[in-house]
């Protein structure tokens, strides 16, 4: 990060109205879930329909709560306490990630500074609350003790293991310098052994062969779409804030470039001024069939879903906020939605939002828990700003639609996770409290957690289903494979009933994969469905873990 920011009854009872509210949204209702420890880091869900919320402390200390959601007496535990930690600076517990096949064995991993010039990725075992088993992934990686450090550490569709280290405060390992791990995403087999096919394997050659991409200044986190796999990194900028999707041996441009990259470099995918926004002078405004086109007088560096104030311009019917870019044909032009009659026009200025000036986790609603237009958007904070941004997000292009302010006032936002219950929770290392966001729901529906599954083949994954508002009655709910590869099925959950008492409560569905003969990875829908309700279709994808390593998935580069 930068700066000196360094880093149901029984649910009813245990949340209280926060003392004022900060989700912008009106279609969301805020409460403070509960308040406990210092120094948030991150927040996740154990994925195996437990109910444990895990949230990471800076000095180490990783907190459980359990039983919030599905009627039990809600409790604080300590899972572990990383020792030894190094906490300088941005040191110290900064990342964590749930094995794809935690429903089975139950491994947690987290990214810990061990020293003024080691980290570590760790994992435990987390059958119960406490963690046990510490084992040591990947040690070695890089850090000078100072800010910088990274811990972005995900899995993405290929089933790796990612993670994402910044270029420890004093540009080690920026540009084409392929010795370190600074500045990179680097990747590795779960296990931490070196993959066969890293981008730039050299064998006895000096670059380092676990680099998977590099040109990042300080990517604090990173999320994995569930849709695609793909890596979503958050980057940390000196005069740009960037989102970028990283692909096999892609190169970010730090630290010659920071939206402005030339060709050969990846661009992000969101982008915002750090700390303040960006003014272009307008040339020529013109309208036609209510596509509004844009020639602005220098480079404007705006990117497809940036939102935009213009104003000033000579016929005023151009002037508008929250105008998203459509698209960008030139460096100089760029293209919006806008109806209005066609017209032509001069001067004025575009401004880009100010959300900020240090990115910081983000998360992507694969729940059903919100109306449509929520779905697959990806929520991202900033730490200055105390800001969480929504960013629709095109299912067919996976191109950003806008960009909007969602949530403000949550002292130092760190990390933002999706629930078991469909809403959204999210800390700040300013504040003791977790806060928890619900959709307004007004008609009944099924409340999925997750439309996209990914699974080992062998493995078992689960998600969770619940109902939207209270019924009349007790509701029926069906879940069964409709289609795809046979070998999935459902191991508990294919029938679930709600009451008006427990319909708030998320019930627990397991999903195994059967092992077969071939190679190959597999696809297959689940169905969630019950009578006088839309069905809910779950996407699950079969990784082939005996097949060969490969960086295209399900029609995916990675």
């Amino acid at each position: 990060m930068k700066g000196a920011r360094h880093i149901p009854l029984a649910l009813t009872m245990y949340m209280v109205q926060a003392a004022q509210a900060t989700v912008i949204d009106t279609n969301w209702t805020e409460t403070i879930f509960s308040s406990d420890g210092s120094q948030h880091t991150g927040l996740g869900w154990a994925p195996d329909g437990s109910d444990r919320l895990f949230v990471l402390e800076k000095t180490g200390r990783v907190r459980v709560l359990g039983g919030a959601l599905t009627g039990g007496t809600p409790t604080w535990s300590t899972f572990a306490t990383m020792s030894p930690i190094f906490t300088n600076s941005e040191c110290g517990l900064i990342g964590m990630a749930f094995d794809p096949d935690f429903a089975r064995n139950q491994l947690v991993y987290f990214f810990v500074t061990v020293s003024n010039s080691e980290q570590q990725i760790i994992h435990y075992d987390a059958t119960t609350n406490v963690g046990t088993n510490r084992t040591v992934v990947r040690p070695g990686l890089p850090t000078v003790g100072a800010n910088h450090d990274g811990g972005g550490v995900g899995f993405a569709a290929d089933g790796k293991l990612y993670w994402s280290i910044g270029d420890l405060g004093n540009g080690t390992g920026v540009d084409a310098n392929l010795t370190s791990l600074a500045s990179k995403v680097g990747r590795a087999n779960r296990d931490g052994s070196l993959p066969s096919d890293n981008p730039f394997d050299d064998g006895v050659g000096p670059n380092n062969d676990f680099i998977f991409a590099r040109g990042l200044r300080n990517p604090f986190t990173l999320t994995v779409q569930p849709s695609t796999g793909l890596l979503w990194v958050n980057s940390v900028g000196t005069s740009y804030e960037q989102v970028f999707v990283v692909k096999r041996g892609d190169h970010a441009g730090y630290n010659d470039f920071e939206n402005n990259q030339p060709a050969g470099f990846i661009t992000p995918k969101i982008v915002y001024r750090t700390n303040s926004s960006d003014t272009r002078t307008i040339t020529s405004a013109t309208r036609s069939g209510n596509v509004a086109s844009f020639t602005t007088s220098a480079n404007h560096g705006f990117r497809v879903g940036g939102n935009l104030t213009i104003s000033g311009v000579g016929n005023t019917s151009f002037n508008q906020s929250n105008l998203y870019v459509a698209s960008v044909p030139t460096s100089t032009t760029f293209t919006a939605q806008q109806a209005g009659a066609d017209a032509t026009s001069s001067g004025g200025s575009a401004a880009t939002l100010n959300q900020g000036g240090c990115l910081t986790g983000g998360t992507f609603y694969d729940a059903t828990g919100a109306s449509a237009d929520y779905r697959g958007n990806f929520f991202y904070g900033d730490c200055n700003s105390n800001r969480i941004m929504r960013a629709r997000i095109d299912p067919v292009t996976n191109s950003v639609l806008s960009t909007d302010y969602w949530a403000t006032g949550i002292a130092s936002q760190v990390d933002i996770a999706v629930g078991p219950d469909g809403a959204l929770y999210y800390v700040g290392v300013g504040t003791a409290n977790v806060f928890r966001a619900a959709f307004n729901a007004t008609v009944q529906a099924l409340v999925v957690a997750n439309q996209n599954l990914r699974a080992d083949e062998g493995g078992e994954v689960v998600t969770t289903v619940r109902l939207a508002i209270a019924p009349v009655a007790n509701v029926t709910v069906n879940v069964a494979r409709t289609a795809g590869d046979n070998d999935v099925g459902i191991v508990s959950g294919s029938t679930l009933t709600f009451t008006p008492g427990n319909w708030s409560q998320p019930q627990a569905v397991r999903i195994s994969v059967a092992t077969d003969a071939d190679l190959t990875d597999d696809l297959a829908t689940v169905s969630v469905t019950s009578s006088g309700l839309p069905d809910v279709p779950i996407r699950v994808s079969v990784l082939d873990l005996n097949g060969p390593d490969s960086m295209f998935v399900y029609g995916f580069e990675i």
